[in-house]
């Protein structure tokens, strides 16, 4: 791993804590207010390799750019079909339904989960008093 690497790596670490489930494009606009030379493939290739070897999510939404989350525990993403804002949900009940549904499924199948995608759609509460 090259220096470079690192340093660029540790600048999407540091906007990955400051940002809330950001795209990568929200990513490199951080970044370069800062490291004005960062090209936008570097945060993408980044990303990538981040995503990859499980160090972040990579959190897919139909048609809408992905974004990333730090947060790599189990836990749910929620997202406000208004707005697009991602939220976590987590919680002991949570933890514990998860279990039970990869039990199910290991159950019904035979294959063993080792990760899942699982997301909730709704509309915010910020969006609602809007309406």
């Amino acid at each position: 791993m090259s220096k470079r690497y690192s340093a660029q790596k540790m600048m999407i670490e540091d906007a990955l804590m400051r940002l809330d489930h950001p795209t990568a494009s929200e990513i490199y606009e951080d970044i370069k207010k800062t490291y004005p030379n960062i090209s936008l493939g570097t945060v993408y290739r980044n990303l990538g390799l981040m995503a990859e070897s499980g160090e972040i999510l990579r959190i897919t939404f139909g048609n809408q750019p992905d974004r990333f989350d730090i947060n790599t525990h189990d836990h749910i993403h929620v997202i406000c079909k208004k707005c697009g804002e991602v939220f976590d949900a987590e919680g002991k009940r949570l933890k514990e339904l998860i279990v039970e549904i990869d039990e199910s499924i290991e159950e019904s199948t035979g294959v063993h989960i080792e990760n899942r995608t699982m997301y909730f759609q709704g509309i915010c509460s910020n969006c609602r008093e809007q309406s």
